[in-house]
C-alpha cells in the first residue's frame, strides 16, 4: 500500500482525468444496478399482470412517482413494447460510461508511468559514478524495463479495476440489502471467512513477487555481461559455462514462479467455493420462504440477478489483486533507486565564473567506502595555461585525483579550489562546464558522427563540427565514411577503430572549448600508428602548436614519452606526491620518475603493476 501511496504524487497532475473517470465508474455501477432492479419486477408484471410487482421499484424512485398506479393503467403489451428500448438505453449508458472510465483511467495511468520512468532515468543521471560502481547495469536496466512494466500493468489494469469493480460491488451490495437484508446476510455470511486466507495469500504473493523481480535483475546482469564480453567468452571457450550459469538462474526463477502460481491458483477457487457456500445458504433460505409464500417472485429474481452480477467483479478484484501486488513489489524496487542519495550533493549556491587563475589541491585525502586511503595529504597547484602530467605506478592515485576535480567523487579530507573557490560551494553544472575530458575508455553513442562530436552542444552548426574534427585530425576519415558526418557509428562506436573513436572524442573536447582539460590515459589502448595520430590531435588540443596558448591541462599517462613537453610532471607513489619537476630535472635526479621512464621507454620489462593507475 505504501508504494501506491507514493505513486499518488505522480497522479496529482492528472486528478481531473481521475475525477472524470471516477464519475464514469459511478454511472457504470448505477447502470449495472438498474439492470438488476428492472429485471425482477418487470418479469413478474409480464408473467402475472399484477401491478403490485412494481412496488419494489418504487423504493428506488422519488415518493411522488406512483409506479404501481401507472402499471395498473397499462397493459402488458405496452410494457413489452417499451421494455426493449429501456434495456437498450441502459446498455448505451453503460457502454458510454465504460468507454469513458477505460480511456480516461488508462491514459492517466500511462502518463503516470511515463513520468515515473522519466523520474527514474533523470535521477540515475544525477547519481555519481560511485553509485554505479556498486550497482550492476543489468539490474538497473531490469528496474527500468521489467519493474516499470509491472507498475504500468498494475496502474493501467489493477488500479482501474479496483475503482470500477469496487464501486460496482458496493452499489450491488447496497442494492442487495435494500432488496432484503436477511437474505443478504445469509448470502454473504461467507465473505468475512474469505478475508483471512486472502490476506495471507497476499503477503506471500508479494514476497514471492519481490524475489522474482530480483531474480530477473540478476538474469539481466548475466545477459548484459555475456553480450558485452562476448569476445572473451568465445575466445576462452566459455559458452557452455555461461549457458550453465544462465540455466541455473533461470531454474531458480522458475522455482519462484512455481510458488507464485500455486498461490494464484489456490486463491481464485477458494473464493469461488466460499461464495458458493453463501449462495447455497441463500437458496436454502429463499426456497423455504417461497414454499411458505413469504417471498415475492420478483424480489427473488432481482436478488439472484444481483448476486450473479456481484460475483464477477468480486472475482475480478481477486485476480487484479495479484497484479496489484506485483506492481507494488516492482514499485518498491523503483523507489529504492529514487531514494538513493548522491554522495556528491549538488548543494552549491554559487556559480563558478570563467577560469582565471589556478586550480589548487589543498591537503587532499580520499578513500573509497572508508577503506585504506588512496590519496594522503596531496597538495598541488595548477596555474592557468599550465600542462601538468600525473605519472606513477598502478594504484598510485592518478585517476582518482583527476576524478575529484569535476566532483565525480568528493574528497575525504582537505579541499579543491578553482580560483580560490571550494568546488563544493559551486553548482555542479557551472563547475563541469569549465572542463572537458578525454579518457582511455572512449564513450561514444549509437548515433551519428556529428551528434557524437556535438554532444553537449547539440545546436551547434555543421561547419563548427567540421572545424573541431579537422583540429582533431579526424575530418579525413569521417569524410570517407558512407554517410560522412551523418554516419551512425553503432553502440560505443563499434564501427570505428580505436584511434578513430579517440579522435572523435578529442573533437568533442575541441568543440566544447572548455578552459580546463583532463586527459586520462588517452593513448594507452592504441597501437603505435593510431597513437601517433591521436598524440598529434592531443598536442593540438593542449596547445603545443607553435604560437598557441596552452590549455590548462591535467594529463595522466603511462607512456612517458608523450608528456616530455609538460610544464610540470607530478609523480604519485602510494597516494602521496613523490616528485615534481620537468622531464629533464626528474631524469637528472634518478628517482622514481627516472625508474619509471627506464621501464617504459628504455626497453626494460613493462610489469603489469606499472601500467595505468
Amino acid at each position: 500500500m505504501g508504494a501506491y501511496l507514493r505513486l499518488l504524487r505522480f497522479a496529482a497532475p492528472y486528478k481531473g482525468r481521475f475525477a472524470a473517470a471516477l464519475g464514469c465508474m459511478v454511472v457504470l455501477a448505477l447502470a449495472t444496478a438498474a439492470y438488476v432492479n428492472l429485471l425482477g419486477p418487470v418479469m413478474e408484471f409480464l408473467f402475472t399482470g399484477r401491478a403490485s410487482a412494481m412496488v419494489m421499484l418504487e423504493r428506488f424512485l422519488p415518493r411522488s412517482v406512483d409506479l404501481s398506479g401507472l402499471a395498473a393503467r397499462v397493459d402488458r403489451w405496452q410494457v413489452l413494447s417499451v421494455l426493449p428500448l429501456v434495456v437498450v438505453g441502459v446498455a448505451v449508458v453503460k457502454g458510454v460510461a465504460y468507454f469513458g472510465q477505460f480511456y480516461l483511467m488508462g491514459m492517466a495511468s500511462q502518463r503516470i508511468v511515463a513520468d515515473l520512468r522519466r523520474a527514474l532515468f533523470d535521477h540515475l543521471l544525477r547519481l555519481p559514478p560511485s553509485f554505479f560502481a556498486r550497482r550492476h547495469s543489468g539490474d538497473l536496466m531490469s528496474r527500468l524495463s521489467n519493474d516499470v512494466q509491472a507498475v504500468e500493468i498494475a496502474a493501467s489494469h489493477a488500479v482501474a479495476s479496483y475503482f470500477r469493480d469496487g464501486l460496482t460491488v458496493v452499489v450491488m451490495l447496497v442494492n442487495c440489502f435494500v432488496l432484503d437484508w436477511r437474505l443478504s446476510l445469509m448470502a454473504f455470511v461467507a465473505v468475512p471467512v474469505t478475508l483471512l486466507p486472502i490476506v495471507r495469500f497476499a503477503k506471500r504473493l508479494k514476497r514471492v513477487t519481490s524475489q522474482s523481480q530480483s531474480t530477473l535483475g540478476r538474469i539481466a546482469e548475466m545477459v548484459q555481461e555475456a553480450i558485452s564480453g562476448i569476445r572473451v567468452v568465445q575466445a576462452f571457450g566459455m559458452e557452455r559455462y555461461e549457458s550453465r550459469r544462465f540455466q541455473e538462474a533461470n531454474e531458480h526463477w522458475l522455482r519462484i514462479m512455481r510458488r507464485s502460481f500455486v498461490v494464484r491458483a489456490v486463491s481464485s477457487p477458494l473464493m469461488e467455493v466460499l461464495a458458493a457456500v453463501g449462495l447455497g445458504l441463500a437458496v436454502w433460505w429463499v426456497g423455504g420462504q417461497i414454499l411458505r409464500g413469504e417471498l415475492e417472485p420478483g424480489k427473488f429474481f432481482s436478488f439472484v440477478a444481483a448476486v450473479l452480477l456481484l460475483y464477477q467483479p468480486v472475482k475480478q478484484l481477486g485476480q487484479v489483486g495479484q497484479i496489484a501486488l506485483q506492481g507494488a513489489a516492482a514499485a518498491e524496487r523503483i523507489f529504492e533507486i529514487l531514494d538513493a542519495r548522491s554522495e556528491v550533493p549538488d548543494t552549491g549556491r554559487r556559480t563558478l565564473g570563467p577560469f582565471r587563475e589556478e586550480i589548487r589541491f589543498d591537503r587532499v585525502s580520499f578513500s573509497y567506502d572508508g577503506t585504506s586511503p588512496v590519496l594522503k595529504d596531496v597538495s598541488l597547484a595548477i596555474r592557468k595555461g599550465e600542462v601538468v602530467a600525473l605519472v606513477g605506478s598502478s594504484g598510485g592515485g592518478k585517476t582518482t585525483l583527476s576524478n575529484l576535480l569535476p566532483r565525480f567523487w568528493d574528497v575525504s579530507g582537505g579541499r579543491i579550489t578553482v580560483d580560490g573557490v571550494d568546488v563544493r560551494e559551486v553548482t555542479l553544472e557551472s563547475l563541469r562546464s569549465q572542463m572537458a575530458m578525454v579518457t582511455q575508455d572512449t564513450v561514444l553513442f549509437n548515433d551519428t558522427v556529428r551528434a557524437n562530436i556535438a554532444y553537449g552542444r547539440p545546436e551547434v552548426p555543421l561547419p563548427e563540427v567540421e572545424r573541431a574534427a579537422r583540429m582533431a585530425h579526424a575530418h579525413d576519415f569521417i569524410a570517407a565514411l558512407p554517410g560522412g558526418y551523418d554516419t551512425v557509428i553503432g553502440e560505443r562506436g563499434v564501427l570505428l577503430s580505436g584511434g578513430q573513436r579517440q579522435r572523435i572524442a578529442i573533437a568533442r573536447a575541441f568543440l566544447k572549448n572548455a578552459p580546463i582539460l583532463i586527459l586520462d590515459e588517452a593513448t594507452s589502448a592504441l597501437d603505435a600508428e593510431s597513437e601517433r595520430e591521436v598524440q598529434r590531435a592531443l598536442e593540438t588540443l593542449m596547445g603545443f602548436e607553435a604560437g598557441a596558448i596552452h590549455r590548462t591541462t591535467l594529463v595522466i599517462a603511462h607512456r612517458l614519452s608523450t608528456i616530455r613537453n609538460a610544464d610540470r610532471i607530478v609523480v604519485l607513489s602510494g597516494g602521496v606526491v613523490a616528485e615534481v619537476g620537468r622531464h629533464e630535472d626528474l631524469m637528472a635526479r634518478s628517482g622514481e620518475y627516472a625508474r619509471l621512464y627506464r621501464i617504459y621507454e628504455g626497453g626494460g620489462p613493462k610489469p603489469v603493476a606499472a601500467q595505468a593507475g
